[in-house]
């Protein structure tokens, strides 16, 4: 847009306006951690005044949550397909990324399917402090800290695996429950000062991130 002639003349104290929308990309790459604050900028000239209109863009923060049995973290045990009565391990595993700006206070949280538990193994070691589990709400609590910028795009992923235990009940007989729920992360954007959150996907007894475990692998027996 060059120019609109309904603003080409106004009186002293006498008001215009005009409106327009634009289309951003979902995403854009990052080829260092400089490529940071992105903003939108676009100058008006009216006669002899002139403004320059800063959009802030925010940061995009996502969470990687994966199951697995076969893996060589923990080591898991127990029948595949799950059998009602017996204990099954599965390890979990999260990775959280951040694009484009500094994003402090950043907390991942998932909620444990029926009959899950943890088994205590935490891996790496020194995240085990930062991971904390409500009995009553079955919420885990991953509290990532600040994230830079490019933060697991640039370089390695904050990540925490956990082992959890799953042993069925009668009543999961021929299903496939969800081990672990979707993961949600949470931050603070420091450029624009909002809130930032993003989802992954829930994983179930079919664990799709593990190619050694089939769909029909996964139903409870």
């Amino acid at each position: 847009m060059t120019g609109v002639p309904a603003l080409q003349f106004l009186d002293a104290q006498e008001e215009g306006k005009v409106e327009f929308w634009i289309e951003l990309k979902e995403d854009w790459e990052i080829s260092s951690a400089e490529d940071k604050n992105p903003a939108i900028k676009n100058k008006v000239y009216l006669s002899q005044a002139r403004e320059e209109f800063v959009n802030k863009v925010k940061s995009k923060i996502e969470i990687v949550q994966k199951g697995y049995f076969q893996e060589e973290v923990f080591g898991n045990s127990g029948p595949i397909p799950p059998k009602v009565g017996e204990t099954t391990t599965y390890t979990i595993t999260w990775q959280a990324k951040n694009y484009y700006s500094e994003v402090k206070n950043t907390k991942v949280k998932a909620t444990l399917g029926e009959k899950v538990k943890l088994s205590g193994q935490i891996f790496p070691e020194e995240e085990s402090d930062k991971l904390a589990f409500d009995s009553q709400s079955r919420e885990l609590v991953w509290e990532v800290g600040d994230l830079e910028v490019g933060q697991g795009i640039l370089n390695d992923a904050p990540n925490i695996s956990f082992q959890i235990e799953f042993a069925p009940k009668e009543s999961q007989k021929g299903k496939t429950p969800d081990l672990i729920s979707a993961a949600t992360i949470s931050g603070q954007d420091q450029w624009t000062e909002t809130t930032l959150t993003a989802s992954s996907t829930a994983i179930d007894t079919t664990l799709p991130n593990d190619d050694t475990v089939s769909d029909s692998q996964g139903v409870v027996q």
